[in-house]
């Protein structure tokens, strides 16, 4: 039997001759099969490097690899051409830091335990990819433009602060953007590629990760590349009703104060409608969406020709992944507040060294969690137990029986408005120039999500299961998701949540009408999958520790 390999608190010399130990007995042992022997001989630990490229809010279906028509991605879509391309791929999260620490553990958030904005230094105990690679000899880098990996905020002291926390550790370095364009954070990680070209001679692990795709749409983009898309000689509606002092970008950037603020395609303001969305009005807020993922897909086109010119493109194994997608008002909302299609389903592409394989397309579903299983096989590095994704080499491979993952899980936690209650909405009152009569009962509001939400109460959350067929989503409290909903809020009006919400995603791909009722079968069956992966989950839930000293993570 094949030891596994579990390092947790073990002295360095100690692994060093466990994994010796381990690659000895893969080696020697009779009973281990020919592929297993092939990969341990292979060993590409020794001499490939990895780069694991993060997009925050980057739908799939924008890029013109995914069918989109507008001209918004020709490097992705020509890196698309020596990749492995994922037609079909899940995320675990609604959120930024939930979803991508899903990701870097393979574990769901409630085990890994990245799940509240308000995070302490050491909420995620689980082992990340990072580290993992560090055992095995890897120099550790990773350049940020998403402040959700970076920024906290000290609630107590209303001062920023820099943590080596959850995501920066077990990085031998660890950058991150400065304020650019209108002092936006959201710039792009142009400078891992002079880490890249200084370091092409070490064996490496890189993460970047690029928030310019997050709201507000193209706010660190040049002006005359933010504007390429817009409807022309288009006045942002909004403008006539108040003006948006945003945190950062301009007063024409599309702000969490005006998506938010848009329901039903009705746009809020004193709690009545003041505004009904036009097609213009919708096709300003794609355009600067669209503009953010063009400047983004530039910064791709560098990455890659910096690795040509190095010739890194010949031993590094090269991933891009979008994070989460976005809603672009399909369903009458914005933003990435619940668990639409739009909103899970991720871009996914893998480019082996040299291109291997390259131009193959695969159509099953697969999930984010499926990540660290996959590079550590391709690897020859041993999985670790606690990791739940799979591998995706069968599929990459074209192994005959090779499948995806039938049933793929999401968890939706936390509610924005645990987010709202802990620092945002404060942040943004004091912001943004709101109506008088919105004033007071924002703080009522306010108050009211305080007590909700108590400090060190678990955050509350909703889950779901989708099939390639199915979704079906289960609110977890959902009476008390009514009592603090910001749509119901903001717009005055009483919000009904069902407890369960089933949807036919070939017949109905918005998600328009819950057919639970109609399909009672296919409900109870994905009913009790989905109560049966949440208990399994609840058995394995990392702890939520009330003494902890918490910090803010500033956007989500």
């Amino acid at each position: 039997m094949i030891p596994l390999l579990s390092f947790g608190s073990t002295p360095a010399f100690l692994r060093a001759v466990t994994i010796a130990a381990t690659l000895s007995v893969l080696a020697s042992s009779p009973a281990i099969s020919a592929a297993a022997e092939k990969t341990a001989q292979q060993k590409r630990f020794e001499n490939t490097n990895v780069i694991l490229v993060s997009l925050q809010c980057l739908r799939p279906d924008h890029l013109g690899v995914y069918g989109y028509p507008k001209h918004t991605s020709p490097n992705m879509d020509a890196l698309a051409q020596s990749s492995i391309l994922f037609d079909n791929t899940i995320s675990q999260a609604n959120l930024t830091p939930v979803s991508m620490m899903s990701v870097l553990t393979s574990q769901y958030p409630r085990v890994n335990g990245m799940i509240a904005f308000d995070a302490a230094k050491d909420a995620v105990k689980s082992r990340t990819l990072p580290e993992i690679l560090k055992y095995y000899g890897y120099t550790t880098a990773a350049v940020s433009g998403s402040p959700e990996f970076f920024m906290r905020y000290d609630t107590e002291s209303g001062t920023e602060i820099k943590l080596g926390d959850v995501f920066s550790r077990s990085f031998d370095y660890f950058g991150r953007t400065r304020r650019g364009l209108g002092s936006s954070l959201r710039v792009l990680p142009s400078e891992s590629l002079s880490w890249l070209k200084n370091n092409s001679d070490k064996k490496f692990f890189m993460w970047i990760a690029s928030g310019v795709i997050h709201v507000p749409y193209a706010a660190g983009v040049p002006r005359d590349q933010k504007t390429m898309f817009d409807p022309p000689g288009y006045t942002p509606f909004w403008e006539k009703f108040h003006s948006i002092q945003a945190e950062e970008g301009d007063r024409d950037d599309t702000t969490y104060d005006v998506l938010m603020r848009l329901f039903d395609n009705q746009y809020y303001l004193g709690f009545k409608p003041v505004h009904t969305l036009t097609t213009t009005d919708r096709d300003y807020i794609v355009a600067r969406y669209d503009a953010s993922i063009r400047y983004t897909d530039m910064f791709i086109g560098q990455l890659v020709e910096t690795l040509r010119q190095t010739g890194l493109d010949k031993n590094t194994l090269l991933i891009v992944y979008s994070i989460h997608g976005e809603d672009l008002g399909e369903r009458g909302t914005y933003v990435h507040y619940d668990l639409s299609e739009s909103v899970v389903k991720s871009a996914f592409l893998v480019r082996l060294p040299s291109g291997e394989k390259g131009g193959r397309r695969i159509t099953e579903q697969v999930q984010g969690i499926d990540m660290v299983p996959t590079i550590l096989e391709y690897l020859g590095i041993p999985r670790d137990h606690g990791q739940q994704g799979k591998s995706l080499l069968p599929l990459i491979r074209g192994d005959k029986g090779a499948t995806g993952t039938e049933y793929a899980y999401i968890d939706r936690i936390p509610w924005w408005e645990h987010t709202l209650s802990r620092w945002y909405l404060e942040f943004k009152n004091s912001q943004v120039n709101y109506p008088d009569e919105e004033k007071g009962p924002i703080g009522n509001y306010g108050r009211m999500l305080k007590n909700a939400f108590p400090p060190g109460s678990y955050p509350p959350g909703d889950m779901a299961v989708r099939t390639k067929e199915w979704k079906l989503i289960i609110r977890k409290d959902p009476r008390l998701l009514e009592k603090v909903s910001w749509y119901a809020f903001i717009t005055g009006r009483k919000l009904a949540y069902g407890d369960v919400e089933l949807y036919d995603l070939k017949a109905d791909p918005l998600e328009r009408t819950n057919v639970a009722d109609k399909y009672p079968r296919v409900t109870a069956t994905l009913k009790a999958k989905l109560l049966e992966w949440d208990r399994e989950v609840e058995n394995r839930k990392a702890s939520y520790g009330t003494g902890e000293k918490r910090f803010i993570i500033p956007y989500p």
